[in-house]
């Protein structure tokens, strides 16, 4: 089995702030550093870190070969990781206050993988292995198509959640990887309450198996009338950039070395919690052996 992580690759402009900017407001950061980012290479690191080969597949821009070395430096591999002369590398905005962020994206590169390059890589890989997904990339809804034609298992989290994702395919996901923001979005619930949530997902996509995070409240494995909950692990909050990430790679490398879902839950929790003691985002990631 093979797991191929077709995803992002961001540059983290991170602003450490007294409070978050408002409207009209000018203020100056209490620190600055660029980190590398994106959902897909934090949670192909994040898989590495958890012991499971990997393979990460995406674009950067001309400016983008220290990814490349950032990913290989962790394991990862980046034969299907290519280069745009004419687009840079994604980039986000972060503000980081009190251990929350608030995050401004620009998709670059990311949003330049066409169909021949998905072609190009899903040749590689057959019905035994697993795709993970985000919300990050173009032509999102051609790759599910294809990839469930070859017979992956599909892991799909859903970040950003927009409207773009109900034009995807979504009955060829596997595996939905939420928390609730992006929970309550994919079921169209308007509360709030985990619980009214948690129903919402059980109607809409009783047949899937969805993982998912609510912060202080932990996280929840579902699929039909199979509910399962995990406790957080407290810790000392700093930053929260790359907790999700963490979780889902966590949570991805355990269950399918094993098939244990309250394992894979907790596991995800531990290192989840020790991702928020951090700054940054991939760096943040621990080690399995940390845990």
């Amino acid at each position: 089995m093979k797991v191929l992580n077709f995803g992002s690759l961001n540059y983290d402009h991170v602003y450490e702030m007294a409070h978050f900017t408002m409207p009209k407001e000018t203020q100056s950061s209490l620190s600055y550093i660029r980190n590398f980012g994106g959902k897909g290479l934090n949670q192909s690191i994040a898989l590495a870190k958890a012991g499971l080969e990997v393979y990460h597949a995406g674009k950067v821009g001309s400016d983008g070969q220290d990814f490349i070395d950032y990913l290989k430096r962790y394991g990862v591999d980046t034969t299907y990781l290519k280069k745009d002369d004419e687009e840079a590398t994604g980039h986000a905005i972060i503000e980081v206050c009190e251990g929350q962020n608030r995050i401004i994206l620009h998709g670059g590169a990311n949003q330049s993988i066409d169909e021949r390059q998905i072609d190009e890589v899903l040749e590689h890989f057959d019905k035994e292995d697993v795709l993970l997904v985000q919300n990050e990339i173009s032509n999102m809804a051609y790759l599910l198509d294809k990839a469930h034609e070859k017979g992956l298992t599909i892991a799909f989290n859903t970040a950003p959640m927009d409207d773009k994702v109900f034009t995807y395919p979504l009955d060829k996901v596997d595996i939905f990887i939420v928390n609730e923001i992006e929970a309550a979005g994919l079921a169209k619930c308007e509360s709030q309450d985990v619980d009214e949530i948690i129903k919402a997902l059980q109607e809409k996509y009783y047949d899937k198996k969805i993982v998912l995070t609510v912060g202080e409240k932990g996280s929840y494995y579902l699929q039909k009338d199979i509910l399962i909950h995990q406790d957080i692990y407290k810790a000392e909050v700093v930053d929260t950039t790359a907790a999700g990430d963490t979780f889902t790679g966590f949570f991805l490398a355990s269950y399918l070395k094993d098939g244990d879902i309250a394992k894979a839950l907790d596991l995800a929790a531990r290192a989840s919690g020790i991702t928020v003691q951090g700054k940054g985002a991939a760096q943040s990631i621990p080690d399995i052996s940390q845990l």
